[in-house]
């Protein structure tokens, strides 16, 4: 492979990682599909790199010092973005959880019936005599 190549599937996996952080961060739902879709793209290019990241480090040994360098940060960098991306989905889908949670115990199926049943729950559970 040519470092043109190594240089470019690593900007770009550093660019698509960073755009998915970015709406990660914030909070762009409509972002997230799309933002998703091209850092798999990007990850799957890479795997599919000859040698995967191993290839991609030895290729990386044989250029300059100096583009060797830059490139190594900027990996640095997009794995940093992907740890935190990880971390920002936990926390979005966590979020999302206590809403959903929040919005179900607020809904009028949530509270007892007039003849003293829990919504939802077959039978008498509760005496009208409460």
């Amino acid at each position: 492979m040519s470092k043109f190549v190594e240089s470019d599937l690593i900007q770009e996996l550093a660019s698509a990682v960073a755009q998915l952080r970015r709406s990660l961060e914030a909070e762009q739902v409509d972002d997230y599909a799309a933002g998703i879709e091209r850092a798999d793209r990007a990850l799957t290019a890479l795997s599919n790199f000859p040698g995967g990241l191993d290839g991609l480090r030895a290729g990386l040994d044989l250029l300059p010092e100096q583009e060797k360098t830059s490139l190594r940060n900027t990996l640095l960098k997009a794995q940093q973005d992907h740890l935190v991306n990880g971390e920002l989905i936990r926390v979005a889908s966590l979020k999302n959880s206590a809403l959903m949670a929040s919005l179900a115990q607020q809904s009028e199926s949530a509270t007892y019936s007039a003849r003293g049943q829990v919504a939802n729950v077959l039978g008498n559970l509760l005496s009208r005599k409460v």
